[in-house]
């Protein structure tokens, strides 16, 4: 299995990165900090998941959502924010992401969100603000 996580924090990256590790065991983790070297990591391999924040330097909003799923439409997408707008959530989904996160609930979430995605469900937070 091979997970692509796009965000610009290094402490974020980091987390995300052994909840990866924890919950798929031999997992190859790849990590860029903006859309433009996700897409050319995206490029050369067979990503099965991608964790992505859409909050980059090089993108505004769900910019690198629509971006990354024009290039890899096949590609599930579990989009990260900070963001917990009801109105954003839905925005996402709409735009092709099979699942949306709060970085607040990350840590205890991610696992069953990772999971739910990965098996073709869509997974949402129960009580976005």
């Amino acid at each position: 299995m091979e997970v692509l996580l796009v965000d610009d924090q290094a402490v974020t990256i980091q987390v995300f990165a052994a909840s990866v590790r924890k919950t798929f065991s031999g997992a190859k983790v790849h990590t860029a900090v903006d859309l433009p070297e996700a897409l050319q990591i995206a490029s050369g391999r067979t990503i099965d998941l991608v964790l992505l924040d859409i909050a980059l330097p090089t993108c505004t909003g769900i910019d690198a959502l629509h971006r990354f799923h024009a290039a890899f439409p096949h590609v599930p997408v579990l989009v990260v924010s900070a963001n917990e707008d009801k109105e954003r959530i839905r925005e996402c989904l709409q735009a092709g992401a099979r699942g949306y996160i709060t970085k607040t609930s990350a840590l205890k979430a991610l696992p069953a969100a990772m999971k739910a995605v990965l098996s073709g469900s869509r997974y949402a937070p129960e009580h976005p603000a």
